[in-house]
């Protein structure tokens, strides 16, 4: 009997080393320093590329500089979008490209800029902007509806210019740059 419960303990004490690590990952995500902060991509990125012919993959350990916590926190939580803008690029390359260190470096800042363009257009959507200008041109029926417009306006101005404040804090892209942790290429 005795045996059954130390086995039944250490049973329980290693669950908890696994389960504890799982919890702590999903209930609230990395903390990142204020400045440089370097995010690895994980797991590593295996990709078909070529086009039809014989199977060729690329297997890329990558890793995204970021400038402060906030864009570091950004990064992260749209990593998902910014591993899809990745396979797709790596995907498209040529053996040609891959051949020489002109074309790795290509294709690198390629990536990078994707990425920056896909988060911006993630943080600033300009969807959102085409139903206010429709709402715009419908005249009020009555001056009570024009100055709650009115009103309304003055609002957005201020929320706007807590926006520029706070892009003006976090200037320049949110990924500074790509860096190749390991680069394999099999034809």
């Amino acid at each position: 009997m005795k045996l059954l419960y130390t086995f039944g303990a250490g049973i329980a004490s290693l669950a908890s080393a696994f389960i504890a690590p799982i919890v702590f990952a999903s209930s609230g995500g990395e903390s990142f320093k204020e400045g440089v902060n370097y995010i690895a991509i994980k797991p590593p990125l295996v990709v078909n590329y070529g086009g039809p012919g014989r199977v060729k993959y690329i297997k890329a350990e990558l890793s995204l500089r970021t400038e402060d916590a906030h864009n570091a926190q950004e990064v992260t939580h749209h990593m998902p979008l910014i591993r899809d803008t990745l396979i797709m690029l790596i995907s498209s390359v040529t053996d040609e490209q891959m051949a020489s260190g002109e074309g790795k470096e290509k294709m690198r800042l390629e990536a990078l800029a994707k990425i920056n363009e896909a988060l911006e257009k993630i943080s600033h959507p300009d969807s959102g902007h085409e139903a206010h200008e429709e709402e715009e041109k419908k005249p009020a029926k009555d001056e009570h509806k024009k100055s709650e417009k009115s009103k309304g306006k003055k609002q957005e101005k201020s929320d706007d210019e807590e926006d520029e404040h706070a892009k003006e804090e976090h200037k320049g892209p949110p990924v500074s740059d790509l860096l190749f942790d390991n680069l394999v290429v099999q034809k």
